[in-house]
């Protein structure tokens, strides 16, 4: 066992408190850290607080804005229920004064409506969309228990909002609706009538093409814009693009904006497109029986669309006696000049009186056609018309024919089958004319040649 000298012994404690950080040292750089944290969490600390006081007070703004809005409508609707036209006209402005023209015959338009309507001007806000200095609202009211939707624009100027004229640049983003074989492209204001009218014209599509057989068709286009002056048509560009004027530019059903009248103007266009595809273009010759037929089964369909009775009565008991295919057979088989004759090769009957058809608006139609004949002085046609075998028949067909006809219009209302005497299929036809229940005609159609021809 050795000897240490006393400096050894110091330098080995020495040596062994060196080997552990200072507590000193420590404690200070723990506070130094802190530090640094506290310093950076008060920075964001304060920014947040600038950036949140920012932030509330744009949401103030913008609620202070968005609330003058509100009472700028709110007092333009009670001036529209007291009738205080010097304050809703002073809710208007415009750099022209046509638009306060304008609005003086809405205003004017609101005050008799509420006369002859039970009209209910509620002033709930169903939208509101704010852009910088201008506004687009849409303005609830009820008429009739009905609600529509009203879309007004506003500018923001020194003094408040003003209502303005339209501003269809604010009419919202652009949007598609896509399904099968149908496209929709519309705005933002126009998104109820697409998600009602794309699905629409799908089911039309698959209701036509089941009874024409269509084969393959080009997509149907649909361009929703916001026009006034548009009518609903097909493009002069693209036979297959629909162009559909916005409900929203006047006053739109709120619960039903593809209405009935927008669904028999789309129903019609679409029905005589899938029916000039089926013809291939078929042109009747006016007066051949195809000139009513083809538009016959254009109303059939518009009634199938729309589920409702368009009294396409031929065609109706045709698709239901015979199947809705026998519809699609019977514009296959149409020629230009094609008669009543042509239902023998579409059910495949020997005579006309063998197929279970419903024939009067065939029969009204030839009324109808008679007086049109009479008027463009068609003698040989207008006596086509006629079984001129009799003496008494022809008799009576030249002294109509020489007398102007009536202004009246002529309905058939029945026409049950017959036999004549000598055994002779015929149909006496009960003829509604005029407005009068009680003005009634009895008309007696006989078959002739393989045809309806008129006998009395």
């Amino acid at each position: 066992m050795g000897i240490k000298l006393d400096w050894e012994i110091e330098a080995e404690q020495t040596h062994v408190k060196s080997a552990g950080e200072d507590p000193e040292t420590r404690r200070r750089r723990r506070l130094g850290r802190l530090r640094l944290l506290l310093f950076v969490l008060g920075v964001l600390a304060i920014f947040g607080a600038i950036v949140g006081f920012i932030y509330l007070r744009l949401e103030t703004v913008e609620y202070a804005v968005e609330e003058l809005l509100r009472n700028t409508v709110d007092a333009e609707i009670a001036a529209l229920r007291l009738g205080d036209w010097g304050a809703f006209s002073a809710a208007q402005r415009s750099a022209s004064g046509e638009w306060l023209q304008k609005q003086e015959q809405t205003f004017q338009d609101y005050q008799a409506l509420k006369l002859n309507s039970s009209v209910r001007l509620t002033g709930r806000i169903l939208d509101l969309m704010i852009d910088r200095t201008r506004a687009r609202v849409a303005v609830e009211e009820i008429i009739d228990g009905v609600p529509y939707t009203r879309i007004w624009f506003y500018w923001r100027y020194d003094d408040g909002w003003r209502h303005v004229p339209p501003d269809y640049t604010f009419w919202g983003d652009v949007r598609r609706f896509d399904g099968q074989g149908v496209s929709v492209r519309y705005q933002a204001v126009d998104a109820p009538l697409a998600a009602s009218l794309g699905p629409r014209l799908e089911q039309w599509l698959r209701i036509g093409c089941a009874a024409l057989a269509c084969g393959t068709l080009p997509a149907v286009m649909v361009d929703i814009v916001p026009d006034e002056g548009l009518q609903m048509s097909w493009s002069d560009n693209n036979p297959w693009l629909l162009q559909v004027p916005s409900p929203y530019i006047r006053r739109a059903r709120t619960d039903m904006p593809f209405d009935l009248e927008l669904q028999f103007s789309a129903a019609g266009l679409l029905a005589e497109r899938l029916v000039q595809a089926a013809t291939n273009n078929l042109q009747p010759v006016y007066p051949a029986d195809v000139y009513h037929l083809r538009q016959a089964v254009i109303s059939w369909l518009v009634g199938r669309f729309v589920e409702m009775n368009t009294n396409s009565f031929l065609i109706g008991s045709l698709a239901q006696n015979y199947g809705e295919t026998a519809v699609g057979r019977l514009l296959q088989l149409m020629q230009p000049d094609s008669d009543a004759r042509i239902f023998n090769q579409v059910v495949g009957v020997a005579s006309l009186e063998q197929a279970s058809l419903d024939w009067r608006d065939l029969l009204t139609w030839r009324l109808v056609t008679e007086d049109e004949l009479i008027r463009r002085r068609d003698e040989v046609n207008f006596l086509a018309l006629y079984d001129t075998r009799e003496t008494m028949v022809r008799e009576l067909a030249y002294q109509r024919f020489a007398a102007a006809p009536l202004d009246l219009q002529k309905v058939v209302i029945s026409a049950p089958l017959e036999s004549g005497a000598d055994g002779t299929p015929q149909m006496r036809a009960v003829v509604q004319v005029g407005d009068d229940p009680a003005s009634r005609q009895e008309v007696l159609f006989r078959l002739v040649d393989g045809n309806w021809r008129r006998a009395s």
